[in-house]
């Protein structure tokens, strides 16, 4: 009686971005990829750190070009072959740069689901890598990191409500001053217990601005104030630590 024949899985090749290694054993590396095509993955590179021939830049920053095998019974894909799609040299010479970079990175991580498609965060982070490489005016890379960290919020469905309180659905004036809570969502009226961040209506504007697609909206004295609630929401929504 003839064997059966296996049926041959085609390879999975997809633009990804590394945002996490961990060596294993003496050569192997145990790597997260957030890729076009499938979202978030896990990978084994083996002989990683022996060879670099077919792992060319397996490096985090740089658009990659990968070809992935998924295995049965394994939460784990085989990486094939890596290489640069799209280098971003500029963006490791600065610290200020590699820092937001590797900031955005961390949040994608953590609210990027696997195995599934993401294609506007996909594109918003990259754009953002894309700008950090241009090498942004002096005091504006928090302001980019600021304004990919809304649009994330948009990409995954957890943008800040910033003309209502989240409890009670009260409208707020979009002249008036407001509570605002990152966590629970945007913003919270007094009657409703507020809270500790007040925020003027001219930066509730900006946001918005920024959320809708002003690049240019928000300002450098405004950054570090978005910033943290960017860090703040989507802390809220992260998956536990993988």
């Amino acid at each position: 009686m003839p064997r059966p024949t296996r049926k041959r899985v085609e390879p999975i090749r997809t633009e990804a971005l590394l945002v996490r290694r961990v060596p294993v054993g003496e050569a192997d590396l145990i790597i997260t990829l957030f890729t076009e095509a499938r979202g978030m993955m896990g990978a084994v590179a083996r002989s990683a750190r022996r060879t670099s021939k077919r792992f060319a830049g397996l490096e985090p920053m740089h658009l990659l070009r990968v070809s992935l095998e998924e295995r049965a019974g394994s939460d784990l894909a085989l990486l094939v072959e890596a290489s640069i799609a799209k280098p971003r040299l500029h963006l490791t010479t600065a610290l200020d740069r590699l820092e937001a970079a590797g900031r955005a990175l961390r949040w994608i991580r953590g609210v990027a689901p696997p195995g599934t498609p993401e294609p506007g965060l996909f594109c918003t982070v990259n754009d953002l890598l894309d700008a950090l490489d241009v090498a942004p005016p002096e005091g504006s890379v928090n302001a980019h990191l600021a304004t990919a960290g809304l649009r994330m919020l948009g990409n995954i469905g957890f943008g800040l409500v910033l003309d209502r309180c989240v409890h009670c659905g009260k409208p707020c004036a979009p002249e008036a001053t407001a509570c605002l809570d990152a966590e629970a969502g945007g913003l919270v009226c007094r009657a409703c217990g507020g809270a500790r961040l007040v925020v003027r209506s001219a930066l509730r504007a900006r946001i918005e601005a920024a959320a809708a697609g002003d690049d240019a909206a928000i300002l450098a004295e405004d950054a570090q104030v978005v910033v943290d609630l960017v860090e703040a929401a989507l802390s809220a929504h992260a998956a536990p630590a993988r």
